[in-house]
Parts: C-alpha cells; structure tokens; sequence
C-alpha cells in the first residue's frame, strides 16, 4: 500500500485538530465558551451621557435625563438614553442603541450569543403591537414613505390625538461602504418622543441631528442629498 504524502498527512492532521477544537467548544468541555453559550444580558446599569454612543442635539423639549446601558456576550452592547417629556401621556421618551461587534476570533464567531435585536426591525405584526402599547387611544399612522438622516433611510409611524403628537422611528445601519468601520456589524437604533402640538419634523429633529460617537469612529455619511 502506497505511503500517505507528507504534504496530505500534515493537512488531515490540521482538520482533525480544528475538529477536535471545534468538539471541545461546542460541548462546553471549555468553560469561558459555556459561559457564552448561555450568558444572560447583564443588569441594565446607569451610565454618564457623555459615556453614550450617540450625541443628541441640545433641545429644550428632549434634554437626555437618564442613561443605561447593558451588554449581552462581548458582541451587543445596547444603550437606552431616557429623554424629557413634555407632555402627560404614559410612556418614556427616549433612543435605543444596539451595537453589534464583529468576535475577535473564529473561536468567538462560532458562539456568539443570540442577536438582541429582529431582523426586520419590525413586522406589521410587531408594529401593530408596538403602537398600541406605546401610544394607547392615539390615531396611528404609518408613514407613506422613508426619511433619511446622515446615516441613511429610516423608517416611521406617528401617532396623534387633540392635544398631542408622538412618533416611532426606527433605523438598522449596516453600510459597511460608506458608513460602518470594519469591527462593527451593525447598529439599530430605536426613538420613541411625544410631544405637545401637531408638528411631527419637530420630534423627528433630534433623531435626524443625532451623531453615532462609537470607539471605533463611525463615518458620516455627507452625500445622502437633503430630506
């Protein structure tokens, strides 16, 4: 029987080692990969403004009066900015921030832990249940088309009654192109206001003026045309 190639040897011994990590991995033999396997989002736990990934535009109706943020696995970090409400309805204003990083290694790539955000953002389904929890005994409307911030399209619904308007906007930034640096896979981004009167650009205005301040600088995007 003919002798085994060096060269074939060496690469079956490759496999069987990358096979024999791979095992060890997913059977939780390795502690810190057990870990990620069923890690919990940790407590949501108050942070400084200036520790957020976002800055916001200052504004009399919307100043930022809380922050929180909480990390599930080394890949999401979500932040929730808690923002003032002028008027009486229920409910907090305030952006959501969910980043996804890219793993360090193969190793991290392969237990990674579940995405804490949909895609799609939402359904007509989730949507539909969104706003009614958010803005109950409101007129809802979803808007006929996209607006585009310097990040690109997002998408909207606004709500209304007599005295009072809200709106729901909601973006998922994957442009690696002309956006996103290499390390992050993706941001969503989540912005829930209420406000007194009828003017729906007032409320989206934070949110269009906004600018993402992550470690690894996210690009601003400076040729998507006006809104």
């Amino acid at each position: 029987m003919p002798e085994t190639p060096p060269k074939t040897a060496k690469v079956r011994a490759l496999l069987l080692a990358a096979l024999a990590a791979v095992t060890l991995l997913t059977s939780g033999c390795a502690g810190w990969v057990r870990d990620n396997l069923t890690q919990a989002p940790t407590p949501w736990r108050r942070i400084q403004p200036t520790a957020l990934p976002v800055t916001l535009p200052d504004s009399r109706d919307f100043p930022i009066v809380a922050a929180r943020m909480r990390d599930t696995g080394t890949v999401y970090k979500s932040y929730v900015v808690a923002l003032g409400n002028p008027t009486v309805l229920p409910g907090e204003n305030r952006l959501t921030v969910d980043v996804q990083t890219l793993p360090d290694s193969l190793f991290g790539a392969l237990v990674q832990p579940p995405r804490v955000f949909p895609v799609p953002l939402y359904t007509m389904e989730t949507l539909t249940e969104t706003t009614k929890r958010e803005f109950p005994d409101m007129r809802i409307k979803v808007a006929d088309g996209a607006r585009r911030n310097r990040y690109g399209d997002y998408d909207y619904v606004t709500a209304q009654d007599g005295e009072n308007s809200c709106v729901l906007a909601w973006q998922l930034i994957t442009d690696h192109k002309r956006t996103l640096p290499e390390r992050i896979e993706a941001i969503r981004l989540d912005y829930r206001v209420c406000g007194v009167g009828s003017n729906i650009r007032a409320l989206l205005a934070p949110f269009e003026a906004m600018t993402l301040t992550l470690p690894e600088t996210v690009l601003e995007v400076q040729d998507l045309g006006g809104l």
